[in-house]
Parts: C-alpha cells; structure tokens; sequence
C-alpha cells in the first residue's frame, strides 16, 4: 500500500536517482541538511591483501575498483518482498536475490554494482581498453564487436564483462551460483556516456554512470551489498577486502559571495550564499570571492554560474523579482545607420516601395498577389 511518487530527474543531476539523492534534495528544502543522516557514511573494513586481485591497467577510465566476496550463498534464497516490491516500483524486474540486491543497493546509494559467480573466475580481474576486433557476448545475449575506446573487465579467461554498462554471460549469476564477488567500481562518465550510445545499451547501472557517481562510497556500496546477501542469503562475508585506486579530486570553484544577488536582483547577502552552498554539500571558504569545493555526488558543478544557480534555487526561484534591466545609455545612430535611414526617406519621397522578398516561392505566387502587375 505505499504510495509511489515518480521524479522527472534531469540529465544532469545524477545524485537524484537515488534514494540518498532525492533525501538529502528534500530535507535541504524543508530544514537544511543538518540533520541528513547520510547512508553511504558507513564503518566498513579496511582494505587488505586477502582480496580478489584486481589490476587496473587505466586509471583514468576507473580510477577505483573494490571487490567482496561472500561464500556459502543459498541461490534458491527467496528476495525479502520489500526489496522485490521497490525494485520493481523503479522500473526494474525482481529476477533473483543476488542480482535485486545489487539493484537495491544501487536504487539506494547511486551507486552501481556488479556481481560476478566467483567461481567463474580465472585469474585476477583486470580493467583495460578493448583490442581491436574483440568480442563479447553480454547478459542481454547479444555478441558486441568491442570498439578500442570500450572499457573491459577481463580475467584470464577473457573479456567477463563491458565496464559500468553491462557483464559478460560467462560469469553470469544462476541459480547454482554460491560464492559471489561483488564489484563496486567508478568509471568514467564520458567513457560510459559512448560506449552506451556505440552499443545502443540502455542499462539502469549505464544511465547513471554516464551521468556521473559519487566515487567516494565505492566502499560503503559494496558493504552494504555483503550484508544483505549474509542477512537474506545465508552468505558468509569473506575476510578480503580489495580497494584499488583512489577518487579523483573535485575541483575548486572561485566565485563572488554577492554574484548570486548580481545575477538574480534580489538581496541574497553573502553569508546566506555561504549557508546555501553548504547545505548542498559544498565545502566554501573566504570571504568576497569564495572557494567552493562541490561535495563528490554533484559533478554538475563546475563554474561559477552552477553554484550560483544553486544558491538562487534555495533561496527560491518564485522569490526573483520581475524588473526590467536598466539599459546602458547609447551614443545615438552610427554612420551608417544615418545612411540608411536617409536613403530609405528619399526613395519612399519617390515613390518607391520596400518589399520583402520571400525566397523559395514561386512566380504563380507573386502575380496571385498582384505583385509586380
């Protein structure tokens, strides 16, 4: 009997197709992000040498990779219904509790994650380019001709699976799997955004790393997968923990404290700007011109003109003033303009007529209008 309340999220604004996003947006409307209790900031444990191995090979294309890894897996678990019943409220279709964890999860966080039968697996995991003329048949059964701008993730046995858009069959998930190594990876987002549109694949993990996710909770995600499949699944979690690579550094915007007030006419004074930015994530320092960091989740902020249109959002759009921008006074007709203007005047003293002429239409038209007659 919950009710179900659908969002029109824009390209941009990535963090908003999740839980963790909608929550933090809501709560910063209603009271400020005070007393956001944000799920991603979990103890999880520290990353160690008993983990899969994992061997990044571009670092620009996945910058983090983390693997677990849980054993004694009951495939025949039945998906918790709550779980099963808002995934499928997203859009998505309950297949089995492995993989609708994994969904779960990442309806919950934003962030996507893969699960591989661990079994399956040969070799450590490597993340690379594709060669040119490799192939790979993914989950969807189709056999993809890979193109070299394709991120892959291999094992010795192969190319297992396209990164951040879609797995391989080879390793797929079933109904005999019992130990599962759960991927929690960032990738690029125009990286993904391509390799996408190249495949014609529309995935929901694809849709949001094209967008752009948090990198930081890479660790939080994966955990939270491990304790749900131990939780409904009977899993033990292994005691390997794999962490490879660390997130990119957001950049430093500078900005005027009083552009906001500048662009929108209204009085926004600096320190409500200060306390707007904040609310939203975004670490902001000095005074006249601020340094504002944006928080790992908003990607979308790059330029001064982004973080101000976000203060102006939480002030409020409906609060802009409806006044007309003063003119900047003028220096009268240029020489040219005066020519005209006077050539115009005598030729109409003449007696002639200014026309407009229309291309792309025929004679039949100008004499059905007496035009030239």
């Amino acid at each position: 009997d919950e009710e179900i309340i659908e969002f029109e999220v824009n390209p941009d604004r990535a963090y908003g197709l999740s839980l963790r996003g909608i929550a933090r947006d809501v709560l910063v409307s209603v009271e400020g992000a005070a007393n956001f209790r944000d799920p991603a900031l979990r103890v999880t444990p520290a990353a160690n040498d008993a983990g899969h191995p994992v061997v990044l090979e571009d670092t620009t294309g996945c910058p983090v990779f983390v693997a677990r890894t849980v054993t004694g897996f009951d495939p025949t678990a039945p998906t918790p219904q709550y779980i099963a019943d808002r995934v499928a409220a997203a859009g998505m279709r309950p297949i089995s509790l492995a993989v609708d964890v994994t969904n779960y999860v990442m309806l919950e966080t934003g962030r996507p994650i893969h699960g591989y039968d661990a079994d399956k697996l040969r070799g450590p995991i490597v993340v690379r380019r594709a060669l040119s003329g490799e192939h790979l048949r993914t989950l969807d059964g189709t056999d993809r001709t890979l193109s070299e701008e394709d991120l892959v993730v291999c094992d010795d046995s192969g190319i297992i699976g396209l990164g951040g858009v879609m797995g391989g069959e080879t390793t797929e998930m079933g109904a005999s799997t019992t130990s599962i190594l759960v991927e929690s990876a960032h990738w690029d987002a125009v990286s993904m955004f391509r390799t996408g549109k190249r495949h014609k694949i529309s995935s929901e993990a694809g849709k949001r790393n094209e967008r752009g996710v948090d990198p930081t909770i890479c660790e939080a995600a994966a955990d939270r997968v491990v304790e749900l499949l131990v939780e409904h699944g009977g899993a033990t979690a292994d005691p390997g923990v794999t962490v490879v690579g660390a997130p990119p550094a957001m950049p430093t915007i500078r900005v005027s404290g009083s552009k906001a007030a500048e662009v929108s006419g209204m009085d926004i004074a600096e320190d409500v700007a200060v306390e707007a930015l904040r609310a939203v994530g975004c670490e902001v320092a000095g005074t006249g011109t601020l340094s504002v960091i944006p928080p790992p989740w908003r990607p979308d902020l790059t330029d001064p003109q982004d973080t101000t249109e976000e203060v102006i959002r939480l002030v409020g759009y409906d609060k802009v003033p409806s006044v007309l921008p003063i003119p900047p006074a003028g220096r009268g007709l240029t020489r040219v303009q005066e020519l005209r203007r006077r050539f115009s005047r005598v030729a109409a003293a003449e007696g002639f007529t200014e026309v407009i002429t229309f291309p792309f239409v025929g004679e039949a038209d100008f004499d059905a209008q007496l035009i030239g007659a």
